[in-house]
Parts: C-alpha cells; structure tokens; sequence
C-alpha cells in the first residue's frame, strides 16, 4: 500500500513501495487529508501518456486501487474535489507527483483482457445509485435474540419476566410538595373527515422507445440517463454534479491533450537546456571555475525542474485554447531569459572563495574524514569508522570511495543520519555545496544544529536529539535525479552568526544517493 497526505494543494509521500505492472486490483493507494478536504467530494486522477483514468472517491472514501491499465514508465497523480452543497462554484487541485512503474516478471499464458477503468459519469452514477440503495439499513436483531446469544436459556415471556426487578423496601415518608404548576393545554381534536375524490388528470403522452443501434453513443440512450440521474441528484441534495460533468467535456479534453503536447515540447527544450550548460561546463579552466561551474548549473536546472512542475500544475479548466498557448508561450520566453541569466553569472565567476571540505572521495577517504563523521541507523550511534565495519559497502573502492545509501546495504527505505562532528563557523552568507548521485528527484533532509557551550553525549547522539525536537535550522534541499554525479549549492539564510553541526539523512529508497563531495563555502 502507498500512503499520502493530501494538504491544500499539496500531495505529501507518507509510505511509497516498488510498483510493478500487470496487476490488477492489487495495489491500494490510501489518503489522508486535512480538514479543507474532508467534506469536499474527492476523484483521483491518474495520468499516463495520452491517457488518463479518474477514480472517484466520494465524501468519505480514503482508499482506491491503481489501475490495471497503467504500463511501465512514469504516472502522475492528482485530485480534485468539489462541494456540491455550495451555492457557489468551488474545485480544489492538486499539484501532480510522480510515480514509477517496473516492468514485472509477469508471462501471460494468452492474451488475459485487462478489466477496464470505468469513466467518471459510470463511476458517479454508480456512486449516486449506492446512496439512493442505502436509505434504509437492515433491521438489526432484538434485545431477546442478543439475551440469547450471551446464554439466556427460555422463551420471550420468560425472559420480559426475568427483566422485573424485586420489590424493594418501603422508603420513608417525603415532605408535602409545593403545589404544582397549572396543566398544559389538551391535545388537539381528532381529525375532520376526507374530503372527496378529485377528478382523474389527463392521460398523458405514449413513451418512446429508444433505439440502441449504436449502443451506448446514442442520443435517445443517453436522454434516458440524464432523465434517471437528474432526480437522484437532487433527493442527494448534489446539485452541483451536472456542473462537474459538464467541465469534463470532449472539447475540453482535447484542449487538455494538446497542452500535455505542450509540456512534452516544453521538457525537450529544458533538456537542450541541460546539454547547453553541459558544454558551458567544459570551457571551466581551473578547478574552482569547474566546481562553481556545477554548482550555478545545478541550482538552475532545479529551477526549471520547478518550472515544469508549474506547467504539470495547470488547472485542467481550459476554456480558450489560444489563450494557453499564448500564456505558454511566454513562459518559454521567461526560461530563455533565465538561460541568459545564468550566462551573465558564469560570465562573472570569481575564483578564491575559502572553503571548507568535510568529505571527499579518494584513497585517503576514510582515514582522512571517518574520525570526524559519525552514522545513525535504526537509532543506533556509530562512528563512521565502526560503521564500515558492519556495513563496508558504504565506502569503500568498489564505489570509488563515495557515501553509498544503496537498499544493498541497509535494507529497503532506511533512515541514515549522517552527522558531521567537526564544527563550522558560519553566517547567513555562507553556502553549502555538495556532488551528488541520485536516482529519483524528492525532497531531501538537510540540517545545521547550533554548538551548545558543554556537550556531555557523544555530538551525533546530540544532533539526533536536537531534530528529533525541532531545535534544529531546516535547510530548503532536494535531491535531483540524474545519470551522473552534480553538484549544488544550498544557501544557509535565516542563520544567526556562530558555529554548527551540520547532518543530512540519506535514504536506501527510489533515490539512495552517492555524495562525492561536502564543501561548505564562507560568506
């Protein structure tokens, strides 16, 4: 099961696991939502390629399968709601993430018919069905049927007579009373005869018989289910529904495909961006140039992986397709204007930044950094150098001497905390560079904790301690998938002037990163 937290306009990982395709009706995904979401009525879309498959949660619904459909390669998901009590018209969405989808080891005998994901006016209509079913519950067993299946042996009279109380003791005599209040009035009369019969109404019209040639795109059927929806809808007081189904039209589907075109258009153009800085890198000379270099590049492409996450956020109301297109346009100028920018930085670059290294790969790795760096794993603490050897995979020459958080090494989505336990003199000016692997792109966990004036515990047990209990400065950090090691740059603003530990947490998940190299760079 995958878990979520779905907050604002915000989709948070809770519990991710490795999907494999070819399931069917195997894989839950679950959501918890906060109090904005609660009462709002909830679909969850799923989005692949050109395709997209909706699963209606309703009010309540928390849970829903991932469906059959879904090939390997890369899935986004959303959800949008709507309060179908309001007045007015509200839809609250998502911002989309992404999940990954494995080929499975799955040899099928024949051809085996993957069972379809119904459309979303099947599955409303289903789910308006249900509500009108469930007006009324079952009758539930009586107080003499419950008596017997708790070990009451006899018959009903027997058992009302089991009920009776003994007689008690006479009490003693009360004090007279106050006289009472005057009566109520009586009840009302009984009532008046019925009137008389009224006249018989005028028959009304000969139905149609619907012609089912091209079941179900004909008309006649269709008029037939709006006809049966339209009273459900409003005995369920959803009144709002038709408005719904009304957004989803073909023609606005179509506007949809063409800005998914878009998008796709857009990532090739980021990605020539990509190899444009790449040969930019090349023209570095000097070895401070190069890591500068890495380090500009690597914060802009963050940027545009942002850029892209907002063109995957755009609302899926489209009404003028000339308008998106024109907006998007724009947008493509923006990010060119960005390119340029980031040209005039290169173009700019100076040398002889002092720096401090807390870790680099080499032959002399471990014997150079390990005394000053220490592990916590399943909330156990060891020095790096009592680390490795329970797990010397971590850093060692079969991976040229890197820090590994591979699932090899720790199981599946461990928690590693790495503490560094020399101390850094910083300011708000200075900044944090760091080359990395990694194989997906999330958010990262990046943390500098103050130096107290005595430390009586060993100082990674201290910084533990110290973000377990929010005490410590959260720097903004993510992890950015790629191929090839990268460098960036993580500023520390919102620091006040004075020394720190800094520690990151390393996850054996879809990322497991290699660092080569942790720098911190004097403002």
């Amino acid at each position: 099961m995958m878990k979520f937290l779905v907050k604002q306009q915000k989709i948070e990982v809770l519990e991710r696991e490795i999907i494999a395709s070819d399931q069917i009706a195997f894989v839950s995904v679950k959501f918890v939502f906060d109090g904005v979401w609660k009462t709002l009525h909830k679909v969850v879309q799923f989005t692949q390629c050109e395709e997209t498959y909706n699963l209606v949660l309703g009010t309540g619904g928390t849970t829903c399968l991932l469906p059959a459909e879904l090939h390997p390669g890369s899935v986004k998901m959303s959800l949008f709601g709507y309060d179908a009590e309001s007045d007015t018209t509200l839809r609250a969405t998502t911002v989309p993430v992404t999940l990954h989808i494995r080929p499975s080891g799955f040899v099928a005998d024949g051809d085996t018919p993957i069972p379809p994901t119904p459309d979303l006016y099947t599955q409303l209509l289903k789910k308006l069905s249900e509500m009108q079913a469930g007006a009324n519950g079952k009758d539930g067993r009586s107080a003499y049927e419950i008596a017997i299946e708790n070990g009451f042996v006899g018959t009903v009279a027997e058992w009302l007579e089991s009920l009776k109380g003994r007689n008690g003791i006479d009490g003693k005599d009360g004090l007279p009373g106050k006289d009472g209040k005057n009566g109520a009035d009586g009840l009302p009369g009984k009532d008046g005869t019925n009137g008389k019969d009224g006249r018989d109404g005028i028959d009304g019209k000969d139905g149609v018989s619907p012609d089912l040639t091209n079941y179900p795109d004909n008309d006649a059927v269709k008029a037939l289910v709006q006809d049966a929806v339209q009273p459900l809808l409003q005995q369920a007081h959803i009144h709002k529904n038709l408005d719904v189904l009304d957004d989803l039209t073909a023609d606005e589907l179509s506007l949809l495909r063409a800005l998914q075109e878009f998008e796709d258009d857009t990532t090739y153009n980021i990605q020539t961006f990509r190899e444009a800085i790449a040969a930019l890198n090349e023209k570095a000379h000097t070895h401070e140039n190069q890591s500068a270099l890495d380090q500009i590049t690597a914060a802009k492409i963050a940027q545009w992986d942002g850029f892209g996450t907002q063109i995957n956020g755009l609302s899926t109301k489209v009404t003028v397709y000339s308008e998106k297109v024109e907006s998007n346009t724009s947008r493509i100028g923006t990010a060119e204007r960005t390119l340029e920018s980031l040209q005039k930085q290169i173009d700019n670059l100076t040398s002889g930044r002092n720096y401090t290294i807390l870790f680099q790969s080499g032959q002399n790795a471990i014997s150079t950094y390990a005394p000053d760096i220490s592990m916590i794993l399943d909330g156990g603490y060891q020095t790096m150098t009592d680390f490795l050897t329970a797990y010397p995979q971590f850093c060692s020459a079969a991976n040229d001497f890197v820090l590994s958080y591979s699932q090899e090494c720790f199981n599946w989505d461990k928690l590693v905390l790495t503490v560094c336990a020399k101390p850094l003199s910083l300011t708000k000016n200075a900044e944090i560079v760091m080359s990395y692997q990694s194989s997906s792109s999330e958010a990262g966990s990046l943390y500098l904790v103050q130096k107290p004036q005595k430390i009586d515990i060993p100082i990674g047990v201290y910084v533990n301690t110290e973000i377990d209990a929010n005490r410590a400065v959260s720097l903004d950090f993510h992890w950015l998938q790629s191929d090839t090691f990268i460098t960036t740059i993580t500023e520390c603003t919102g620091i006040s002037d004075g020394e720190y530990y800094l520690a990151w947490v390393g996850r054996s998940n879809n990322s497991h990163p290699k660092i080569r190299f942790l720098k911190v760079l004097e403002g």
